[in-house]
């Protein structure tokens, strides 16, 4: 059973919003696109292994979930993907690599090449063992009771050619995702001991869930690019043409004939991604580029956010999750495509 899905990542919803707000000129726009390119390939290669863990998952006892990043002693730890069972927990660390990847174990280190290009990363298997002492810092402070806990990484694209600096190196916990159903059930071999009923696994992966904590970051501080140079408006769903005009409680854009009555929806959830997650009625006029007040509270009050403050100092609050799904319950037709 799955207990915390896997969502489009923030930072491939925040890299799409910018590069449709940011001047075709942008000195940075190609950083951002081919950050934006990389992450969608790993997110496929997630979904992927999400598509063998539910196979595998019917058939036993097991809590998945995805994206976990959980704070201990002041820091914060990220796991891809985790395995609660009865018997053991498996930590997985997803990758995805095109070309050919190498393994260095003297030096601790990966090598990816593709078109001969080639660069050092963190070691994999160094990563995910340090995924396991975190979580198991985090399980000893958490009073939960002992159980084992292995670790895998998963290489989703299946054209990666796969290389160690020696034939000595034995690497085996790395595993291509067409055989970690088969690897997964084979771990239940070892590892039969019962350590937690499933009733406390199913209470563990509902804590595991309560305690995470997204990472929130905005455009300033990944790439250094300042509130000022993203182009603000209602973008028109037919032609992506900023600004659109609002008139008679509808948005228009006459070059295409456009008119939309929630187009506002989708530049609300781009200002969550790239500016802040709280918007007071000012500051919403001056995104949506509106003069009245009035209107702009009627927009905000359509979208039944929470807020705080007095009347006339209120901050309304907004997550790309709650536009999202408003702007898909509204009118489905004005959803902008993921790039």
């Amino acid at each position: 059973m799955t207990a915390k899905n896997r969502e489009i990542p923030r930072r491939i919803l925040m890299n799409g919003a910018l590069i449709e707000r940011l001047t075709p000129i942008h000195y940075l726009l190609h950083v951002i696109k081919a950050d934006l390119a990389k992450r969608k390939a790993g997110y496929r290669g997630e979904l992927q292994l999400d598509y063998h863990l539910q196979l595998i998952s019917k058939n036993k006892n097991m809590m998945i979930l995805h994206d976990l990043r959980l704070e201990i002693d002041g820091r914060f730890f990220q796991i891809d993907t985790l395995i609660l069972t009865s018997y053991l927990v498996i930590v997985l660390e997803v990758k995805y690599i095109s070309g050919t990847y190498t393994l260095d174990s003297r030096f601790d280190q990966a090598i990816p090449k593709l078109a001969d290009k080639e660069e050092a990363f963190s070691h994999p298997v160094t990563q995910v063992e340090r995924q396991k002492k975190q979580l198991n810092r985090w399980f000893a402070k958490m009073k939960i009771p002992s159980i084992p806990i292995t670790t895998l990484v998963v290489m989703t694209n299946r054209s990666t050619v796969l290389n160690t600096t020696s034939q000595h190196e034995k690497y085996h916990n790395v595993v291509r995702v067409e055989n970690i159903e088969e690897r997964i059930l084979s771990l239940f071999t070892y590892y039969h001991k019962e350590h937690l009923p499933i009733k406390q696994v199913r209470k563990l992966s509902n804590l595991l869930a309560k305690k995470h904590t997204p990472l929130i970051a905005f455009p300033d501080e990944i790439y250094g690019v300042s509130p000022e140079e993203i182009v603000t408006g209602v973008q028109c769903p037919g032609c992506r043409h900023l600004p659109m005009l609002r008139k008679y409680a509808h948005w228009h854009w006459l070059t295409c004939s456009v008119k939309s009555k929630n187009a506002h929806i989708l530049a609300l959830r781009d200002y969550s991604l790239l500016l802040s997650q709280q918007i007071t009625n000012k500051q919403l006029r001056s995104f949506l580029h509106l003069e009245s007040r009035k209107t702009a509270l009627n927009i905000l009050h359509s979208m039944n956010l929470q807020s705080t403050g007095t009347t006339n100092n209120k901050t309304y609050h907004l997550t790309h999750h709650t536009a999202s799904q408003t702007a898909h319950q509204s009118n489905s037709s004005n959803a902008r495509p993921i790039h």
